[in-house]
């Protein structure tokens, strides 16, 4: 026998012996929830030495291995959050072990008087701890999770706004603690857009609902968004830094915890990733914030809870050129732009919110709160540019260009605006018994704009003024000041319960809203329903079925004049809903999973037809379209490597209105055409991995594709928006590493909890995105569209520290 033979031999005898000379041990132990209750068919594996087993009825288990003390054990289960267990040859001494799990999907028939916004049966639950782990040019933040879920499209890596179903921006509810938040009013461009109100180092849950949500919920069309901020039980701090800016926390409490209080500021800037769009110059973004949470438990029945919030978003811009290449392989042109002038925009929001709890007994809760936000947003920019519009014929050796345009023009803009949103209300929630709950509320909301705009633009292509014309005119100019004061009064009541017949359960959550408010002076009464049924025949699976009334009052932006300083009267836009779908729960090579789909039909009416720009939303000004969205939606969320949770979901869209008011230049009606949000095809992916051998080095991935938008020529007729953006196709990629074994180890630091260092990479495949277009005319007043490109590939490192 050969050397070589002898040695692996050799290697091979002294491997198995080394594998058998190690102590055989038994792990015996139960996992519960954290009511107590049993979990069946939950994974535990040994992470050294990825064995594993799952736990039977009663949730025992029995794990037996050959292997050394400290043991790391993965425990996971698709209805809970996954967790990690070390245990010691002292633990052993405990037999059996127990192993409590936190709930992720929360029970039907649940109810839990300190989370009564849990209770709708359309919401899910998502893990607020991956929000680190997901890649995206917009920083860690809750929406980045929000658009990877079902029915949820985005094509912004700027922007933290999403559409939902066939609806835009504006029709998503968002509840922080149980406090409604709002958007500033004139975003024009995920550039200017600052941090997401949701500080994700201080988020404990959330919830959300794509369509059909409960009663509980507010007055928008298409989403709810619900997030809760931690309850502190032990003191802790944490740093973030990267190349895109940096965030700082801490979180205690003190006189045995009768007082917590969370805080955290922000610090971002967008300088580093807008270098990469085509239009060059000198960027300045800044965006800073700070915001905090106190809580005062005054005895067993009063407790005070305080929530503050100021954010400032700075955005200077020296434009110096852009040069842009767009067309097909037998038709490219090319646009080069000479810019002179600047933009300057400050948004300053700030919100604050008081809540009075009283608890009297364990079966009621009360809550008086009061809320005051308020938004100072200030945009002026005077930017010149000349341009040149070319069609380049040729190879690269022997390339030849034609000039097809020559022009130029300037915009200008004074616009300031004054926000205030003022709301008082109370809630409650009455346990009639263990399967019996009665949710009401009543809220008194003002709003108060003040609103001046001043911005013109003059275009000039070959020596004419575009509208062609012997006078010099502007292409469009908007002066005008506008205030406004509104009035809302709303009311809900919504009723919980939960039927055991025998051959299954149903849980049912029906109620209504009614709404009125001085502009209107109408009182709209908005009925919503739920019902989950869980027959024994199928333990597995789960059906429901949900919709009702949904009314949206124009907010601001919906009065907001576009193109004159014409204000109108405008009722509430309508929509009424039908949702069913199913979720399935499986196990593959025993590793869960959990398969849902949704099927809906939304009819839309008293519709105001509105058309996008980037991220700016510019609404007709009038009801006067009716519409439909209807989708199905298709989900799979599992363990695709053991112990780290991954999903994929499908989505397609249709989407169209008729605007009542609209014709055809000859004669004619265009009939029903697609809304700006029609787009039929989304698909996304988040997906986890680590080492084999070291969990502690974790790859994720995160991949978009959506088809591609409407759009049409500016200031033209909304029939004219029929033309089709290229697909939004995206990939962001990360690599994370534990730092703290190492740190422990080597450099003796043992005060830090956590310990991670990432390196991202956005756009991996430098793939040109368009989020909207530059228009450019020639002589003859023929218009090109030229893409608006989203960033390039970037590289961002950060390092995220815990004490």
């Amino acid at each position: 026998m050969s050397f070589k033979h002898n040695l692996l031999l050799t290697l091979l005898i002294i491997n198995v012996l080394t594998i058998y000379g190690q102590e055989k041990i038994i792990i015996k132990g139960k996992i519960v929830s954290e009511q107590e209750e049993p979990i069946e068919k939950a994974h535990i594996i040994a992470i050294d030495s990825s064995k594993g087993t799952t736990t039977n009825k009663d949730g025992s288990f029995e794990l037996i291995l050959r292997a050394e003390f400290p043991i790391n054990l993965q425990i996971s289960h698709i209805e809970y959050l996954p967790g990690q267990l070390t245990i010691q040859q002292k633990d052993l001494d405990i037999k059996p072990l127990k192993i409590v799990l936190q709930t992720r999907i929360r029970e039907l028939n649940e109810v839990k008087i300190s989370e009564p916004k849990a209770n709708d049966q359309s919401a899910i639950k998502i893990n607020a701890d991956l929000t680190p782990y997901l890649s995206s040019p917009a920083g860690p933040a809750i929406e980045g999770l929000i658009r990877s879920q079902m029915g949820v499209a985005a094509n912004n890596e700027l922007s933290s706004q999403y559409r939902v179903r066939g609806g835009n921006f504006d029709e998503n509810l968002v509840y922080l603690n149980g406090f409604e938040i709002f958007r500033p009013q004139l975003i024009r461009s995920g550039q200017q857009e600052g941090l997401s109100i949701i500080n994700p180092d201080l988020t404990e849950s959330v919830y959300f609902s794509a369509g059909g949500f409960s009663a509980t919920y507010g007055d928008k069309m298409s989403s709810a968004l619900d997030v809760q901020y931690k309850k502190p039980q032990n003191n802790e701090s944490g740093i973030n830094v990267s190349l895109l800016g940096a965030n700082i926390f801490t979180i205690g409490s003190a006189f045995s915890k009768k007082i917590t209080w969370l805080a955290g500021a922000r610090y971002k800037t967008n300088r580093y990733l807008l270098n990469s769009l085509d239009t060059k110059g000198d960027y300045n973004p800044e965006f800073t914030d700070f915001q905090t949470n106190i809580n005062y438990q005054i005895n067993s029945k009063f407790s005070i809870e305080a929530l503050g919030y100021y954010a400032l978003n700075q955005y200077n811009f020296i434009p110096s050129d852009r040069e842009t290449s767009f067309g097909t392989i037998n038709d490219i042109k090319q646009l080069k732009i000479y810019f002179a002038g600047q933009e300057k925009d400050r948004f300053k929001t700030g919100m604050g919110a008081l809540r009075l709890n009283f608890q009297p007994d364990k079966s009621a809760r009360y809550e008086l709160q009061t809320t005051h936000y308020r938004a100072l947003e200030n945009e002026a920019y005077d930017i010149a540019g000349a341009y040149w519009l070319q069609e380049i014929e040729g190879t690269n050796d022997a390339e030849t260009t034609t000039t097809i345009g020559v022009g130029e023009y300037l915009q200008h803009a004074r616009n300031d605006l004054l926000a205030t949103v003022t709301t008082v209300s109370l809630k409650g929630i009455n346990h009639i018994n263990s399967t019996n709950s009665i949710q009401w509320g009543l809220k008194w909301q003002k709003e108060y704009f003040d609103d001046r705009i001043n911005e013109w633009e003059m275009i000039d292509s070959a020596g004419y003024s575009i509208p062609r014309n012997s006078n010099l005119e502007l292409s469009y100019s908007l002066n005008t000041q506008h205030q406004q004061t509104t009035h809302h009064l709303k009311l809900f009541v919504a009723h919980q319960t939960t039927l055991t017949p025998t051959w299954g359960k149903i849980s049912m959550n029906y109620g209504t809203r009614v709404i009125w408010y001085d502009n209107e002076s109408t009182v709209h009464v908005t009925p919503r329903f739920q019902f989950s049924f869980h027959p024994h025949a199928t333990p597995n699976t789960r059906f429901r079925l949900s919709g009702g009334w949904y009314f949206q009052p124009p907010f601001y932006k919906e009065y907001r004049p576009a193109r004159s300083g014409e204000i109108y009267s405008l009722e509430s836009q309508k929509s009424r809903q039908i949702l069913t779908g199913i979720d399935h729960y499986f196990s593959i090579t025993d590793r869960p999973f959990k398969f849902s789909a949704e099927v809906y039909y939304k009819y839309l009416y008293n519709l105001i037809p509105y058309q996008v720009d980037n991220v700016r939303i510019i609404y007709s000004g009038k009801n006067e379209a009716k519409g439909y969205a209807t989708g199905a939606d298709f989900k799979i969320h599992g363990e695709f490597v053991p112990g780290s949770e991954s999903w994929a979901t499908l989505s397609l869209l249709r989407t169209e209105e008729d605007i009542l008011t609209d014709t055809w230049e000859k004669e004619g009606e265009p009939g029903y055409i697609p809304r700006p949000s029609d787009q039929r095809v989304n698909f996304s992916m988040f997906f986890q991995d680590y080492l084999p051998n070291n969990p502690s080095f974790k790859v994720h991935l995160s991949f978009y594709y959506g088809s591609g938008l409407t759009f049409g020529p500016p200031r033209s007729p909304r029939y004219m928006a029929t033309f089709r953006m290229p697909p939004y196709r995206r990939v962001d990629i990360g690599f994370s590493k534990d730092l703290l074994p190492w740190m422990s180890r080597n450099l003796q630091i043992y005060f830090l909890k956590t310990a991670w260092l990432s390196a991202e990479i956005f756009n991996l495949f430098d793939i040109n995105n368009t989020i909207s277009y530059f228009w450019v005319s020639d002589v003859n007043n023929r218009e090109y569209a030229v893409p608006n490109y989203l960033t390039g590939r970037r590289l961002n490192i950060s390092l995220k520290i815990g004490f």
